[in-house]
């Protein structure tokens, strides 16, 4: 009983950030939509790489620590680069971000 109504409850959540992040891409404001991957306890690796795409391979782990994730957040404040963009955040030591890295 409680496996459709939870379905139900995510759906309807998902649509309400979809319109939310619509009705951010479409204001004047200065904005930035973090997309994060899924989080995990743990030591600091360092700022997570980010790419524009979520189909990126250098996303493939999908895993970041949570104090990166953190710490992402706070740089993206005073980053300008970041402005009126939506990145996608994977852990630096990740297995996807070494790959694509080079190591």
């Amino acid at each position: 009983m409680f496996g459709p109504v939870a379905r139900l409850l995510r759906v309807a959540d998902l649509d309400d950030q979809v319109e939310a992040c619509r009705r951010i891409f479409t204001s004047d404001t200065r904005w930035t939509v973090v997309r994060g991957s899924d989080l995990e306890e743990g030591e600091s690796q360092g700022l997570p790489i980010w790419r524009r795409h979520v189909g990126d391979p250098a996303l493939a782990s999908n895993r970041t620590q949570r104090i990166d994730f953190a710490l992402f957040m706070v740089a993206a404040v005073e980053d300008e680069a970041l402005v009126r963009e939506a990145p996608a955040l994977v852990g630096r030591l990740a297995p996807s971000a070494l790959a694509a890295e080079g190591g």
